[in-house]
């Protein structure tokens, strides 16, 4: 099968590189030039073994058969779909996005067939061409329009573990409340996911911004219980969260697809996570 992966950020390159190294045929596109010669030069690397996969910043290279992963952050989305409408008409899309702020977009595409998909990992890059992970991914998928069918192939690859939901929007919800407890306050103070559980001021901070999704999410208190997401942190405390591993790498952070789609669903004010929100977006532009 053919693949190209559209954003080479960590949940961009971990599918490459596992895609390739279960035998399929995979392009990557990134919008950086010096990134994509790096990948063409040295492969993508983890540890001791490196996939070599051909990397473009011309989505005009992506073949007409190829799935398609979109891995770019939402800021980045809206120019990247209209090429692919032009160049791409055709192609299947699978839309591997932190947050459901792309939903809305990936409905209005006229390609026929189009998924979204939650992806597990705790992989961090390490520089453009680098990855460090250790644990197996996992992909859940589900359909937004098309055909079922058209999909099969993706449950079929060696590449990663995989399920296929039938509501995959309720799927998404329920890791956009997990990441939403987790990401920010991770990537603003800089920790590892143990410490929000360790540090009392960052336990306090965690306890409280649950409180306020509570009030605006009660059913936050069946899909990702307290007790749940703590339990999460204490067994891996070294895990880092993906928008802390993207600000470490210095990549953009899924700032606007994670919290603003939380923003604007909530029926509240959700003053403290508007105050991460904004805080987040003020690192952002000190870059």
């Amino acid at each position: 099968m053919k693949y190209a992966i559209v954003g080479a950020v960590a949940n961009g390159m971990l599918p490459a590189y596992l895609l390739k190294k279960a035998g399929h045929d995979v392009q990557v596109v990134t919008e950086h030039e010096e990134q994509a010669a790096s990948i063409n030069e040295q492969g993508i690397i983890h540890g001791k073994d490196r996939q070599y996969i051909k990397a473009y910043t011309d989505i005009e290279q992506i073949d007409p058969d190829a799935f398609i992963l979109l891995t770019v952050k939402y800021e980045d989305l809206q120019p990247i779909l209209r090429l692919l409408k032009i160049r791409c008409p055709s192609n299947r899309i699978v839309f591997l996005q932190q947050g459901m702020l792309f939903l809305e977009k990936a409905r209005t595409l006229s390609h026929r067939h189009i998924a979204a998909a939650v992806l597990e990992t705790d992989c961090v890059k390490l520089s453009n061409t680098e990855i460090s992970f250790s644990k197996t991914a996992h992909v859940t998928y589900g359909l937004v329009k098309g055909h079922m069918e058209e999909f099969q192939p993706l449950l079929e690859s060696s590449a990663w573990q995989t399920n296929w939901v039938e509501t995959i929007e309720e799927q998404l919800f329920e890791s956009l409340l997990f990441s939403s407890l987790i990401d920010p306050l991770t990537a603003l103070m800089k920790i590892r996911n143990g410490e929000l559980i360790t540090n009392p001021h960052a336990y306090e901070l965690f306890r409280n911004l649950y409180n306020e999704l509570y009030l605006a999410f009660p059913e936050i208190e069946s899909l990702q219980p307290i007790e749940k997401v703590a339990a999460f942190c204490a067994a891996e405390p070294e895990r880092a969260s993906a928008m802390l591993t993207d600000r470490l790498a210095g990549d953009p952070m899924e700032v606007e697809g994670l919290m603003l789609y939380v923003l604007n669903r909530s029926k509240l004010e959700l003053p403290l996570f508007k105050a991460f929100y904004h805080l987040l977006k003020t690192v952002e532009v000190e870059k």
